[in-house]
């Protein structure tokens, strides 16, 4: 059994297994049971809940093996080594912008973007692409903040809703939410999705603050500002297979 497990207590990721099939092993405050879970793009996380024996961690993981193997499986050909580059150009669809990226190698420490009129200059480390993953996503978040905040603003106002708050942040799992506080949360890779996608992920957060539920009412309100939102709806939970790596965090 890895050291890293008897460190739990700390409340920190750890990384266990072998090349095959490595596991970030998360503590959880929330968990009731050990779970595994697969995070796009390249990490498949077991949660842990607090006070979890590392003899216990071990034994699920080991019964777990064929799952991880599949899991890891699953993800590579999902984002194979060509979607695993840098990119020679972006389209943020949502806003009809396109930018060729120019990608330098430097012997350097970090990446520096500069960004010109249609194209971004991104110069990385010879050695390691991540750096310049983050400055992408640096600047694609700059892109969600300036575009999604006025943009969510004018969806609220044709709903007559107001939330308490907008947050604009880079997130795997989740496209948007809205807290019991009316504060809404939109990752800004919607960016990169077709306009209806955006509108309909923008109506549905705003309707939340009306019905902070799924139920009959919340949807019919939801209807009445987008009739197509089943299929937006659809469409919005398998575009996630289409998001570059580069736009998703760590």
């Amino acid at each position: 059994m890895p050291e890293q497990l008897g460190l739990l207590e700390n409340d920190r990721p750890k990384v266990f297994g072998s090349e095959e099939a490595p596991v970030v092993i998360r503590p959880s405050r929330r968990a009731r049971r050990l779970t595994l879970k697969v995070v796009p793009p390249f990490q498949i996380e077991l949660v842990v809940p607090r006070g979890a024996r590392p003899a216990d961690i071990q034994s699920f993981l080991s019964s777990s093996r064929e799952w991880i193997q599949r899991a890891r499986a699953e993800l590579e050909a999902r984002y194979p080594p060509e979607r695993r580059r840098l990119p020679t150009s972006i389209e943020l669809e949502a806003i009809d912008a396109r930018w060729a990226v120019d990608v330098v190698n430097e012997e350097r420490a970090n990446a520096a973007l500069a960004v010109r009129t249609g194209r971004l200059e991104l110069r990385v480390p010879s050695h390691d692409q991540a750096p310049g993953f983050e400055a992408l996503r640096k600047w694609l978040l700059a892109q969600g903040r300036a575009h999604l905040r006025p943009w969510l603003a004018a969806e609220a106002g044709h709903i007559v809703v107001s939330p308490n708050r907008v947050q604009i942040r880079t997130q795997r799992t989740r496209w948007g939410s809205c807290s019991e506080h009316g504060n809404i949360s939109l990752n800004a890779a919607l960016l990169l999705l077709p306009k209806r996608l955006v509108r309909y992920l923008l109506v549905h957060e705003l309707c939340h603050l009306r019905h902070l539920n799924h139920s009959k009412r919340y949807w019919r309100f939801v209807a009445e500002h987008d009739p197509s939102y089943r299929e937006h709806d659809a469409a919005l939970a398998a575009a996630w297979t289409e998001i570059p790596v580069w736009a998703l965090p760590n």
